[in-house]
Order: structure tokens, then sequence, then C-alpha cells
């Protein structure tokens, strides 16, 4: 199965996000993240306005 850059960085996202609302429902205020995706972590820690499909959690 071959998908493109826009597709892994979608699903990669998407499972951050959902990671990250499950900790905060168990209360987790402070989380690490590990990913290998640079534009993903790039685009978490400078702010997500260059995207316009991903709202802030």
């Amino acid at each position: 199965m071959v998908i493109g850059m826009t597709e892994v960085f979608q699903v990669e996202a998407r499972a951050v996000v959902e990671g990250l609302k499950l900790a905060w429902m168990k209360c987790y205020k402070h989380v690490e993240i590990n990913c290998d995706n640079a534009l993903l972590i790039d685009t978490i820690c400078n702010g997500f306005g260059s995207i316009s499909n991903i709202r802030k959690v």
C-alpha cells in the first residue's frame, strides 16, 4: 500500500491529537510526544496557523 506525504502527515497528526485528548481526559497536564515526522513536530512547536485543516486541541 502506497500513501502520499499528506496522508502520512494527517494520520500521524490525528494520532497525536487523539493521544493528547486522552491524556487531557485522564488529567495529565505534562506529556512527552515522541515523533519522527519533522513537519508535524514543527507544526506542533510553531502553531497550527499554517495548516488550515488542523484545529487546536
